[in-house]
């Protein structure tokens, strides 16, 4: 049987951009071009007291922590994560995630289906450009289908 698929691809380390999503520094592993479509892996670096907002969206998000704490929230329960522990929301569920250690928190984000790499890169725009506040960031978010809840 032949097939125009290899077997196995090898993909070098190449330096990641370091995006400034309203806090938190998030690399791009694997966006959804790299995975045909199916998800978008991120590797996030959380400083103490950031983190992301209530929100919720179509995409089903799994988090593993791989150093630090981490504290999520989802569907109103909270759950602290320590490393080697992993959490998945399904879609359109309220959730949030932060950091309320003292300590640096790394983690890897993986969004099924892919595609949420452009809402990352824009947030890293605004982030930087200067015009960055509440109204800004809520009117970015809603653009890319991510729901603030209040």
């Amino acid at each position: 049987m032949t097939t125009d698929t290899p077997a196995w691809t090898l993909e070098r380390a190449q330096p990641a951009a370091n995006l400034d999503v309203f806090g938190v520094r998030v690399n791009i592993v694997a966006e959804s071009a790299d995975t045909g479509g199916a998800c978008l892996v991120t590797r996030i670096f959380a400083r103490p007291g950031t983190g992301a907002p209530l929100h919720r969206h179509a995409e089903i998000e799994r988090f593993h922590v791989l150093r630090g704490c981490l504290s999520v929230e989802a569907d109103g329960q909270k759950a602290e994560l320590h490393e080697g522990d992993t959490v998945t929301v399904a879609p359109w569920v309220n959730h949030r995630f932060w950091n309320e250690s003292g300590e640096d928190a790394e983690f890897i984000a993986v969004a099924t289906p892919g595609g949420h790499e452009k809402f990352f890169r824009d947030a890293d725009e605004l982030s930087r450009s200067g015009r960055f506040n509440p109204e800004s960031a809520a009117a970015l978010c809603a653009q890319h289908g991510i729901e603030l809840v209040h």
